[in-house]
């Protein structure tokens, strides 16, 4: 994981992605974290900015917050924006819509 992160990058990629969510296992917080440690360390010697794309298995609302949270963390708040972080998971929208509901 870490490898395939580290050549994207290094060819430019805009955005790397856990999976394409068709296979198990898709997005894993374990993958995710080598993912954003690729990343970390290319911002710290580059300056430039990477964003990052959980996808496949994400389908309610906590797991799409530790995520957000795991990103948060490792990368810190100028990644919590559209730009740089997404979360490729079509299940999710009705998760969020039922939550909102119960919760008012």
């Amino acid at each position: 994981i870490r490898r395939a992160s580290d050549i994207a990058i290094k060819a430019g990629a805009d955005f790397i992605k856990t999976s394409t969510g068709k296979v198990q296992p898709a997005a894993t917080e374990p993958a995710m974290l080598i993912m954003l440690n690729a990343i970390r360390e290319h911002f710290e010697t580059t300056g430039k900015m990477v964003g990052i794309k959980p996808a496949g298995g994400i389908s309610d609302v906590e797991k799409a917050l530790n995520y957000y949270l795991l990103t948060e963390e490792v990368l810190g708040n100028d990644w919590l924006h559209k730009d740089w972080f997404r979360i490729g998971a079509s299940r999710l929208v009705d998760a969020v819509i039922e939550e909102a509901k119960k919760t008012g």
